[in-house]
């Protein structure tokens, strides 16, 4: 069991001073003071950070990371195993991402050597849908933007991301290719990648990244509208048509139900994604977790990019999911966690922090809102900024001492 301990002296209390620049910070830190001793009396469980792939690509980079969560207590790794549609392991169905160093290496394999003595718990992190980032094709010819362009998503312009410039995609408020939830080859696909990983590797977890659309302007593949057609009768393309000329006879109430039908046959596509891997772990009959990234605003992560992700944990299809709640602003973190559904418990949510783009003070306010406010579980992202910044973690265990037992 994991515990946070007292403030060991008063200079561990100056460095909370040291951060006091407004209101709110100023009550936050009173709060913490003047309720510690309920706060310590609270367990984490789970102390947890992402390992971005770029420090998978070598023994010596693994080594490091492995021994670092040991020494500083960290109990879980989300460790990215899949990036940009390749593999940091052994895959007879992804190619092995070129920036392994020695090919016959096998990342995975290596670190769960590694991190099972030391009682390190591995969940292999796997970006989904998301499938390449804005530039050339990728040189490999197996590589699935090269096999299969038709399973892309599409925007309502009805244009594939493969096929833009740099700067249109920034127009379209996002800058990566992304697999289309529509096409039930993309899902199966997929599936198939996690069922060939959790009987391979005795992993701990399996981390879903990327589990959603990268807009709501998506997806207008045509396979997609094919099927929609087929049960609705209506061309989803017609429903983003700005001028509404097509509906102009048609009462706003069957638009307006129309609408919600195309955004939950998106959403559900997301969701039998999950449903499926979620058999397959339970198939394997191994104790895998299911977890997923998810965005930290539960109605935003339904309504805009379809991510349902409070239902899947009502229902089970995930052991927890991480609210990726990054916002260097302590007022709308807080916010996007009064917005979770009381119903679910909070055991079923570990609070992801950014560490990469706030200092380590806001980061130490974000943690003790999050033990206030009843979460105990936390992720850390990343781990590249622990490296980088060796004076950053100190302060944060100093809140809340981590004794790995």
């Amino acid at each position: 069991m994991l515990q946070r301990s007292r403030p060991q002296n008063n200079g561990d209390v100056s460095l909370i001073g040291d951060y006091i620049k407004n209101w709110r910070a100023v009550v936050i830190t009173a709060l913490f003071l003047l309720y510690w001793v309920d706060l310590s009396g609270q367990n984490t469980e789970h102390l947890s950070m992402w390992i971005v792939r770029d420090q998978m690509t070598n023994r010596e980079s693994i080594d490091k990371f492995i021994e670092f969560a040991d020494r500083n207590g960290f109990t879980d790794l989300f460790v990215q195993v899949r990036g940009r549609g390749d593999a940091f392991y052994k895959s007879s169905i992804v190619c092995l991402a070129s920036a392994v160093q020695d090919q016959n290496f096998d990342p995975l394999k290596y670190t769960l050597e590694k991190a099972h003595p030391k009682n390190i718990k591995v969940h292999a992190w796997l970006n989904m849908y998301l499938l390449w980032t804005s530039g050339e094709c990728p040189s490999d010819n197996n590589h699935l933007v090269n096999q299969h362009s038709e399973w892309f998503a599409v925007d309502a312009d009805d244009a594939k991301d493969v096929e833009r410039k740099i700067n249109d995609f920034k127009k379209n408020n996002t800058t990566e290719i992304y697999l289309s939830p529509l096409v039930p080859d993309v899902n199966k696909y997929l599936v198939g990648i996690v069922k060939e990983l959790v009987e391979l590797y005795h992993v701990d977890g399996i981390h879903l990244d990327y589990i959603r659309y990268p807009n709501r302007s998506y997806d207008y593949n045509e396979v997609g509208r094919k099927r929609f057609i087929e049960i609705y009768g209506v061309d989803p393309i017609l429903l983003s048509a700005s001028n509404g000329s097509y509906f102009s006879r048609v009462a706003v109430e069957t638009i307006e139900n129309m609408i919600e039908k195309w955004s939950n046959f998106r959403r559900d596509a997301i969701t039998e994604l999950v449903v499926g891997i979620r058999s397959v772990i339970i198939t394997t009959r191994k104790p895998i977790l299911l977890s997923a990234a998810v965005k930290p605003d539960p109605f935003n992560a339904r309504h805009l990019f379809y991510q349902d992700w409070e239902n899947w944990l009502k229902k089970d299809y995930l052991d927890f999911a991480v609210p990726m709640n990054y916002t260097k602003n302590a007022e709308q973190f807080e916010q996007a966690l009064s917005k979770i559904d009381p119903l679910i418990s909070k055991e079923k949510i570990w609070m992801g922090i950014g560490a990469f783009n706030q200092d380590r003070y806001d980061a130490l306010t974000k943690i003790m809102i999050s033990f206030d406010s009843g979460y105990s579980n936390l992720a850390l992202f990343s781990y590249k900024t622990f490296i980088n910044q060796p004076d950053y973690l100190p302060p944060l265990l100093k809140a809340f001492h981590v004794n790995n037992q």
